[in-house]
């Protein structure tokens, strides 16, 4: 499913291939007839169909407690700046970073430590697939 090999300008790789975040920073803008845009992800680099699209909020101070998806892949659009904690690593994002969490990878946030958000884009969905630990 996931391609081969990856870009490392495009986006960060930890534990062997596993987590994946993309740096929007590293994405170049494109200007067009009043807009510009940046390409955030090449073709093949996500998962397949995004079957749920949801806006979520934090608040300095809380904590979401670990846990992982048996089948759902889940991608993170940061929307301010924060971080998520997969499978034991801190990652850091800035706005407009994307970070995919692939089914069994634990994931959460001990401590919540500005307040943001993000869009989340799930593959795969069902209500039911979530281990909380």
């Amino acid at each position: 499913m996931r391609p081969s090999r990856y870009s490392a300008r495009r986006f960060e790789i930890w534990q062997g291939d596993r987590t994946r975040k993309f740096k929007a920073a590293d994405a170049a803008w494109e200007h067009g007839d009043g807009y510009r845009k940046r390409k955030l992800s090449t073709e093949g680099a996500l998962p397949r169909v995004v079957d749920l699209l949801q806006e979520v909020r934090f608040r300095k101070g809380d904590a979401v407690p670990p846990h992982f998806h048996r089948t759902q892949t889940e991608i993170f659009y940061v929307l301010g700046r924060g971080s998520i904690t997969i499978d034991g690593i801190k990652v850091a994002a800035d706005p407009g970073d994307i970070i995919v969490c692939e089914p069994g990878e634990v994931h959460g946030m001990p401590e919540i430590e500005e307040d943001f958000g993000f869009l989340v884009m799930k593959i795969d969905y069902r209500e039911d697939d979530t281990v909380w630990l």
